[in-house]
């Protein structure tokens, strides 16, 4: 079993009389990417919060590679990568000595800040500007910010890596860069949490999900979160005639939403031509037939149908 770089038990906090986070229990394993998503107000930003020592919880256990985070040991935060919503730099310092003053901070040599920017950013406008010291953090846009702190946080690959809405303003190539820095990151052992709600980000990199909702973290890649085994997808005309036929050539219940009926067929090699058959006969338009999806969408959907 791989080293637990991320423990929580039991956490719990609130924030006045509203309660945001209630035993609440996960732990990430060494050289794991943990997607975290929720509705808007969920808690997914105290959570990291709680994870960087931010916020002192209200009760529970809380350890980061090694660290009580609310004990703000240097080295902790040295080992730690981090996006928050702010980005944390001096608007009126150029981007070179932005750098510079987090990496003295952080205890990486100049030398290796540069090695670093030659090797993993020399395709961006970041590369330039740390040579050359010309802008100042303040003229740059919103993206540009936000790839900057990326390059902050991925600087001497540390330890473990705490992303809230990370690639927030990001443009393609920004957005593919990121990707690769998170790959890279992982191939050295390094232990994320990403807060996003870009589920195309979280589906592409994470290897495990958790919903926050209703102040408790659901895994979705946990046995009750899972699809239901032959649950299909048919694209098609509503109407309760056509009901009728799905529900009774398969046995199970459909639900119309989005244009489609979502169906468990549990014999499709059977069932679906004869369903096809029946419909068509009906006079319904059939367009489209499939399995339905085991993507985090539909897990987060299946999810708040059965909550």
């Amino acid at each position: 079993m791989s080293e637990i770089k991320i423990y929580v038990e039991g956490l719990s906090k609130s924030l006045g009389k509203k309660q945001i986070i209630e035993n609440c229990s996960f732990l990430i394993e060494q050289g794991s990417i943990f997607g975290l998503v929720g509705l808007n107000g969920a808690g997914k930003t105290t959570l990291i919060r709680l994870l960087l020592g931010l916020l002192k919880p209200d009760c529970g256990k809380t350890e980061v590679n090694g660290f009580i985070p609310w004990l703000h040991a240097g080295e902790f935060y040295r080992k730690t990568g981090v996006i928050l919503e702010h980005d944390g730099f001096a608007g009126n310092l150029n981007i070179k000595d932005n750098i510079g003053m987090f990496a003295a901070a952080k205890g990486v040599a100049w030398r290796d800040v540069i090695a670093y920017i030659k090797e993993f950013w020399s395709n961006t406008f970041i590369h330039d500007e740390v040579l050359s010291g010309r802008k100042k953090v303040k003229y740059l846009s919103r993206g540009q910010k936000v790839q900057c702190g990326l390059c902050r946080a991925f600087m001497g690959w540390p330890d473990v890596y705490l992303f809230d809405e990370p690639t927030v303003a990001l443009d393609v190539e920004a957005y593919d860069h990121f990707v690769r820095m998170c790959i890279e990151a992982k191939r050295r052992g390094g232990t994320m949490l990403v807060s996003s709600h870009q589920l195309s980000t979280i589906e592409e990199l994470c290897d495990i999900v958790g919903i926050l909702d209703n102040k408790r973290l659901h895994l979705l890649t946990s046995d009750s979160a899972a699809p239901v085994s032959g649950q299909w997808e048919i694209m098609a005309d509503y109407s309760d005639d056509f009901r009728i036929i799905l529900e009774r050539c398969s046995g199970f219940p459909a639900k119309y939403a989005d244009g489609m009926w979502h169906c468990n067929i549990n014999n499709p090699e059977n069932a679906i031509p004869e369903i096809v058959t029946q419909l068509a006969a009906a006079g319904c338009r059939i367009r489209q037939i499939c399995p339905e999806s085991n993507g985090i969408r539909e897990k987060i959907r299946r999810h708040y149908e059965t909550n």
